[in-house]
C-alpha cells in the first residue's frame, strides 16, 4: 500500500501539496468564521447588558427626580409655614412691648409669643405639614408604603415626626423620615377644608414675670389681614410700624368710647339718684301729712270714743244695777266686745278715709288698743282687753286689709289711665313712658301747632297730672 500511495503520489506529479493546502484554507476560513460568531454573540450580549443598564440609569434618575422633587415640595411647605409663623410672632411681639412698654424680651417671654405663634398659624392658615402621607424610597420592605400622619417637623434632626398606622389603631407607631421618603396621600380624608380657618385669632398671654416680680401680659385680636399687610409691606420694620400705629389708633378709639360710655353711665346714675331724691323728698312729705292728718282723726276719734264710752258706762252701770254679778260679768263682757268692734270699725274707716293702708295697718291697731287700754284700764284687766281685741281683730282684719288693697288697686289704674298703662307695668316700661309724655306735654316743649292740640296752661296741668301719676306709681318700685 505505501508503495502503491508513494507511486500515485508520483505520477500525480505535484498533486498531494495542493490537497494539504486547501485542507488549511478551510481550517482557516472556519477559524475566521466562528470568531465572528463569537464577536456578533459578544456584541449582542454587550447590546442586551447595554440597553438594561440604560433602562436602569433611566428609572434611578426618575426616583433622584421624584425624591428632588419630594425634599423640594417639603421645604417649601416647612419654609412658608415658618415664614408665616415668623410674621406672625413679630406681630405678636410688637403688640406685647407695646402694651408692656419698657419690658426686655427675655427666652421665657420669646418662647411663649413662639408658641402663641404657631397657634395663631394652625387656627388662622391651617398646618402645610400636618397631613397623611405615605413612605417611599426606602429599602425596608416593613416600613416602606407604609400610610400614617406627620406630627411635626424636629428642625434639629432635619426629619419629619411621623406616626404611622398599624392594624390595631391610627398613628400611633413613631418614625422619623427624611423628606424625600414622604408622599402626600391625595385621599378625599386627608384634605384640610379652608371653611374650617378662622380670619382671626384671639391672642391671650397671662403669667409672664417680669425679673422685678411684676405679671405682665396681653390680649388682642389678631387678624388675618394684619399678617398679608406685613407681608406685603416694602419692610418688615415699615410693617411693623404699621401695625404698631394702628394697635395705637384703636387702643385710643376703644378708650376715647370706654369714656364716653363711662360719662354716660354717670349722667343717666346722676338722674336716677335726683329722681330717687326727689320722690324720697316726695313721700316725705305726704308722710307729714299723713301724720298731721292722724292727730287730727285721732282727736276726733277720740272724742267720739269718749262720748261713746260715756254712754256706753251709763248703759252698763244701769244694767249692772238690774240683774246678777255673774250675768252682769257676762252681758258686761259681751256689750263692750260690740261697742269696741262697732268703734273699732268706725276707726277704721275713719283711718282709711284719711289715706291709711296696707303698710300702715299694724301701727293703725297698735294706736286703738293703746287708746282702749288708756281708756279702760280700770274697767278691764290688760288680759282680758286683749282678749276681747284679738277676737275682733280675728273677724274683721282680712276684710280691712281686703278693702285697703281694693282701694289701692283702684288709685294705682286711675294713675296708670293717666299714663295709658296697665296698673301692674313694669319699672322700665314706667320710665320709658313717662319720658315720652313728658316730651310731649312739657311747658317747655309747647307751641301752638303741637300735635295734642292742648293750650300751654291745659298741657302744664296735663303735665303736672302725668308727673303725679308717675311719681304714685313708681313709688310702688321703691317700697
Amino acid at each position: 500500500l505505501t508503495s502503491s500511495n508513494s507511486g500515485d503520489t508520483n505520477n500525480a506529479g505535484g498533486a498531494p501539496s495542493g490537497t494539504a493546502d486547501n485542507a488549511q484554507s478551510e481550517k482557516e476560513k472556519m477559524q475566521q468564521k466562528l470568531k465572528a460568531a463569537r464577536e456578533q454573540a459578544a456584541a449582542a450580549k454587550e447590546k442586551k447588558k447595554s440597553k438594561k443598564s440604560k433602562k436602569h440609569e433611566k428609572w434611578l434618575k426618575e426616583q433622584q427626580q421624584q425624591q428632588e422633587d419630594r425634599t423640594k415640595s417639603w421645604t417649601d411647605k416647612v419654609k412658608r409655614e415658618e415664614e408665616q409663623c415668623y410674621l406672625i410672632s413679630d406681630l405678636i411681639g410688637t403688640e406685647f412691648q407695646r402694651v408692656n412698654k419698657g419690658v426686655e424680651m427675655n427666652e421665657e417671654i420669646q418662647k411663649v409669643i413662639t408658641d402663641k405663634s404657631k397657634e395663631a398659624h394652625d387656627a388662622m392658615y391651617g398646618s402645610n405639614i400636618k397631613c397623611r402621607v405615605v413612605v417611599v424610597g426606602l429599602d425596608r420592605k416593613d416600613i416602606n408604603g407604609r400610610k400614617g400622619s406627620i406630627r411635626h417637623w424636629d428642625e434639629d434632626k432635619g426629619k419629619f415626626c411621623v406616626g404611622l398606622d398599624t392594624k390595631k389603631s391610627r398613628d400611633c407607631d413613631v418614625h422619623f423620615f427624611k423628606p424625600e421618603n414622604l408622599d402626600v396621600v391625595t385621599s378625599a380624608q386627608s384634605v384640610k377644608k379652608d371653611g374650617k380657618l378662622a380670619a382671626n385669632f384671639i391672642v391671650s398671654i397671662t403669667g409672664v414675670t417680669t425679673q422685678g416680680g411684676d405679671d405682665i401680659g396681653c390680649q388682642f385680636s389678631l387678624e388675618k389681614s394684619d399678617v398679608t399687610k406685613l407681608q406685603s409691606a416694602h419692610s418688615r420694620s415699615n410693617g411693623l410700624q404699621e401695625f404698631r400705629e394702628e394697635r395705637d389708633a384703636l387702643a385710643q378709639r376703644l378708650m376715647k368710647e370706654q369714656e364716653e360710655q363711662r360719662k354716660e353711665e354717670e349722667r343717666l346714675e346722676k338722674e336716677e339718684e335726683e329722681d330717687r331724691k326727689r320722690r324720697a323728698e316726695l313721700r316725705a312729705k305726704k308722710r307729714a301729712e299723713k301724720e298731721l292728718k292722724k292727730g287730727e282723726q285721732r282727736q276726733r276719734r277720740e272724742k267720739e270714743f269718749k262720748l261713746k264710752q260715756m254712754q256706753a258706762q251709763m248703759e252698763w252701770e244701769r244694767k249692772q244695777a238690774e240683774e246678777m254679778r255673774e250675768v252682769k260679768t257676762m252681758l258686761y263682757k259681751v256689750m263692750f266686745t260690740q261697742q269696741f268692734a262697732r268703734a273699732y270699725q268706725a276707726y277704721f274707716h275713719a283711718w282709711a278715709d284719711d289715706g291709711g293702708s296696707v303698710e300702715d295697718f299694724d301701727d293703725f291697731k297698735k294706736e286703738f288698743k293703746e287708746d282702749l287700754s288708756e281708756q279702760f284700764e280700770e274697767l278691764f284687766e290688760l288680759d282680758e282687753l286683749d282678749e276681747i281685741l284679738e277676737e275682733i281683730f280675728e273677724k274683721t282684719d282680712e276684710k280691712f286689709k281686703e278693702m285697703l288693697l281694693k282701694d289701692r288697686l283702684e288709685d294705682d289704674k286711675k294713675h296708670a289711665e293717666v299714663l295709658g298703662v296697665s296698673h301692674d307695668v313694669d319699672k322700665r316700661t314706667l320710665q320709658k313712658t313717662y319720658r315720652k309724655l313728658a316730651l310731649q306735654y312739657h311747658p317747655d316743649k309747647w307751641s301752638a301747632n303741637s300735635a295734642h292740640g292742648m293750650s300751654k296752661e291745659e298741657a302744664e296741668e296735663h303735665f303736672k297730672s302725668i308727673r303725679s301719676s308717675y311719681d304714685h306709681l313708681m313709688a310702688n318700685f321703691d317700697e
